[in-house]
């Protein structure tokens, strides 16, 4: 078998058969700040949103089918909720990917947040990831409230409790 068939193997096991209790930065925990520089060559730094306002990070992989369904979904919660002060950051796992395959397919899926390229690997390390999509909400303290593998609806009451003081 090869190599990258087994680590893919081993990757969707760990997705299925582990508990998501095991996660690390689980719900109620703090988001873990990263910087960079988007897909598009912006700069980003997660530190100057955290403590502002409600952030939604999305982990993918251009080679994830499941990634390509969840676009749409999370670009009605864009359309919905950015203007009223939430963040939405893409983050490619960097594994089995690469930065022109990553801008093909937010390209291609019209992906309408800002995406950043994982390609060391680090901050998908940090947030130990299980699979993707990973998708993580945290309010505007920084607090984890969401964390799962598809995007959630964000009722009103909801979106107000990620905003609350």
């Amino acid at each position: 078998m090869g190599r990258k068939l087994l680590k893919t193997l081993l990757l969707v096991a760990m997705l299925l058969f582990l508990p998501c209790s095991l996660m690390a930065t689980q719900e109620g925990q703090r988001l873990i700040p990263f910087k960079g520089v988007d897909l598009a060559g912006q700069p980003f730094d997660l530190q100057q949103t955290i403590g502002n306002k409600p952030i939604m990070l999305i982990f993918w992989a251009s080679w994830c089918p499941t990634c390509k369904t969840e676009v749409p979904k999370i670009n009605q919660l864009v359309a919905k909720f950015r203007d009223r002060g939430m963040d939405f950051v893409a983050v490619n796992v960097g594994y089995n990917d690469s930065v022109e395959r990553a801008q093909a397919f937010a390209q291609k899926t019209g992906m309408n947040y800002p995406a950043f390229f994982d390609g060391s690997g680090v901050v998908s390390e940090q947030y130990q990831l299980l699979g993707v999509p990973t998708i993580i909400i945290a309010d505007k303290h920084g607090v984890i409230r969401f964390r799962n593998f598809s995007a959630p609806d964000i009722s009103e009451a909801n979106f107000a409790l990620l905003t609350a003081d």
